[in-house]
């Protein structure tokens, strides 16, 4: 018997429907489709009637539970600093309602049909494996977990990482050479019993290999093993190390805007690290630039990294959801980036890359990895 189940967050999902006017101006959803449906705790009221037997469930409800990328802007946390767990969690338990009642199932067979096109992958990665890029020894008891975003959107940020592990001269086991399915797509998608058992099954994997210490490339693979897992009651034997967290200095040839995405400063909370780590030894904020995302003259970054910087869009594979919608949100991103008049974009969220290659051809886009000192 599991305890992350939607009866034991009645408490929570009774919290998350109170509304707040505060969040209606950056709420993506709601700013993309200005519908109070796609306003979180209007959203959330429609679920928990469903689940106090108040309303019958319906195709309306359920896709509506389906249309929000769980990016955690727009919620309670950001202005009353309550739990920012809270809002995600119960979103999660509500879509495994309604998949339990029968909704949704299209988008449950969408996901299994892609993992069973890319061999267990969320996305088409390389399925060769990186030996000859990382530093590999069998006696090693460290392990580099390669997640399917960052193999599919950032090999050649692959490369770098293996570049800078042989400078310091660690080593990983040979099973770091190969992509990782995380599994986040389950939880995103209301399969909760599903994403346990994998995530399960990853976790003891490593475990089974007598692994000490797992390095993560993405602030998504670190939620997974860390506040997740524990949340789940399964907490790794292992250290988990995010990449960014073990970096003393990044270094940036040229002043850049930095988009790090909602699983670092959202779900991860790494604002303050990144800021610090991206420092500007001048700054001077631009007095026009929005309150909450301020825009700076510095000679690292062009900007300060806060809890409401706009999410490009969904950081993990999204099914069911409106295009329009995805698009919509994805353009008002986009324009506050374009704000900064930047030449130069460091972006530390692997799934932003090819969106923000494509909507800047004529500025240097790269990944945090590829400018690994």
């Amino acid at each position: 018997m599991r305890d992350y189940t939607l009866k034991n967050y009645e408490e929570q999902l009774n919290h998350q429907v109170i509304h707040m006017d505060q969040a209606v101006c950056y709420c993506p959803e709601f700013r993309a489709s200005c519908m109070m449906h796609d306003y979180p705790s209007r959203r959330l009221q429609l679920a928990r009637s469903v689940f106090k037997g108040d309303l019958e469930a319906n195709d309306f409800i359920a896709n509506l539970q389906f249309q929000s990328i769980l990016s955690r802007q727009g919620e309670r946390w950001q202005n009353f600093g309550e739990n920012p767990e809270d809002g995600t969690d119960v979103t999660i338990l509500c879509r495994e309602m309604f998949v339990q009642k029968g909704y949704g199932v299209s988008i449950a067979e969408a996901l299994e049909e892609t993992l069973g096109k890319n061999g267990g992958h969320i996305y088409g990665v390389n399925q060769l494996d990186y030996t000859n890029g990382l530093p590999i020894d069998p006696a090693s008891d460290t392990a580099l977990l390669i997640d399917d975003a960052t193999a599919a959107f950032d090999e050649s940020g692959i490369a770098g990482v293996g570049n800078y592990f042989k400078r310091k001269g660690e080593s990983f086991i040979p099973t770091s050479a190969r992509p990782v399915f995380l599994g986040f797509e389950y939880f995103a998608h209301g399969l909760v019993d599903a994403g346990i058992a994998h995530l399960k099954a990853l976790i003891e994997d490593l475990e089974h290999q007598g692994v000490k210490r797992v390095i993560v490339l993405s602030a998504q693979a670190k939620y997974m093993l860390t506040t997740l897992a524990e949340k789940l009651g399964m907490p790794p034997a292992f250290q988990v190390e995010y990449l960014v967290d073990t970096m003393k200095g990044a270094p940036c040839d040229t002043p850049s805007y930095l988009y790090a995405g909602s699983f670092n400063l959202r779900y991860c909370q790494e604002s303050h690290r990144l800021n610090t780590l991206y420092d500007n030894a001048v700054q001077d904020r631009i007095p026009t630039s929005q309150e909450f995302t301020p825009l700076v003259k510095g000679d690292v970054r062009l900007n300060t990294l806060t809890i409401w910087q706009k999410p490009l869009g969904a950081e993990y594979r999204i099914f069911g959801m409106a295009e329009s919608l995805l698009t919509k949100i994805e353009e008002d991103a986009l324009r506050d980036i374009r704000m900064a008049g930047a030449q130069s974009i460091l972006c530390l969220e692997p799934t932003a890359l090819p969106i923000l290659k494509k909507a800047f051809p004529d500025s240097s886009v790269h990944s945090y990895l590829e400018r690994l000192a």
